[in-house]
């Protein structure tokens, strides 16, 4: 089995790997497509040590299941939580923090993978298993409704597009700060306004702030949050003006199963439009990875197996 793993300074396609086995509750998927953000190239987050399988979105078909998991499944094509329902045995996200599915196979508890109809694209499904299920966590923890103003800090790093375009499918009207080589293709999405910095946003008073930046936090932010506003990140912070600030992971998560599959149905029917940044195969990148995602890119790439 081959897989594209993080070196000391790129990333390496290595070959010579096991293909996983089943056990009990498991189910392995002969990967389809995965997809790659800035996040997993740079090492951003703890555990981002040499040798680690990349790849946080997987879609793929279900080849082999475990002992518990109904013969049925086989042939199923699946998108896998890249680690954000947290349950027991989880130990964190995909291609981050434990290996992810830049690989031939991919061995996935059968309670992670959601089926999926076979006519969506290959190119899109990673994007919902990732980029828009991290969006739609953050909404559902801001608790956005229709009509509300909301403002996507970080708008053009990691989920921030897609949070983007989820907030304009609950009918909000989005402002958003960015990069200046993201505003058109932000505004494309459905965001109001944008600019580069809080400064320039002149008056904008919003229910929800949902920050996607890397770096940053409430404070800087909090008084542009209108009256019993939220403000929500992606790494799961939550604060209001009138109240202190607190984590959504010390509890219960709120993300399910039911969260991946309510994101299939929306591309079903139309309401989502997932583009990846960049489509590439997986051979073209075993001789040359360096730029599988580029600096200025709104979204991650998707790799076809």
């Amino acid at each position: 089995m081959k897989a594209l793993v993080r070196t000391a300074d790129a990333l390496s396609v290595r070959e010579g790997y096991p293909i996983p086995r089943p056990v009990a509750g498991q189910v392995l998927v002969k990967v389809m497509a995965f997809c790659l953000g800035r996040p997993e190239l740079d090492g951003d987050y703890t555990g981002g040590d040499e040798g680690r399988i990349v790849g946080s979105g997987v879609a793929g078909r279900i080849v082999a299941v475990g002992e518990d998991v109904p013969a049925w499944r086989l042939g199923d094509i699946v998108i896998v939580d890249p680690g954000l329902g947290r349950r027991e045995g989880s130990s964190g996200l995909m291609g981050i923090d434990r290996d992810g599915g830049a690989a031939d196979y991919l061995v996935a508890s059968a309670l992670d993978a959601c089926a999926v109809t076979a006519e969506l694209p290959i190119n899109i499904l990673p994007l919902l298993s990732s980029h828009y299920s991290q969006g739609e966590r953050v909404l559902t923890w801001a608790r956005l409704y229709s009509g509300e103003t909301i403002l996507v800090l970080g708008a053009n790093e990691g989920a921030g597009p897609a949070a983007v375009e989820l907030a304009v499918a609950r009918h909000a009207t989005v402002h958003a700060v960015a990069e200046d080589w993201a505003h058109n293709a932000l505004v494309a999405l459905g965001a109001k306004h944008v600019e580069k910095s809080l400064a320039d946003l002149g008056q904008v008073k919003a229910n929800v702030i949902a920050d996607f930046r890397t770096t940053g936090g409430w404070r800087d932010c909090s008084a542009l949050l209108g009256q019993d506003g939220i403000y929500v990140s992606s790494k799961g912070d939550i604060a209001r003006n009138s109240a202190p600030a607190i984590s959504a992971l010390d509890g219960p998560d709120i993300f399910t199963m039911e969260t991946l599959e309510h994101l299939a149905r929306m591309a079903e029917q139309g309401k989502l439009a997932p583009k990846p940044a960049k489509a590439v195969e997986f051979c073209s990148i075993m001789q040359d990875a360096s730029e599988i995602v580029s600096k200025q890119q709104l979204g991650p790439t998707v790799v076809i197996m």
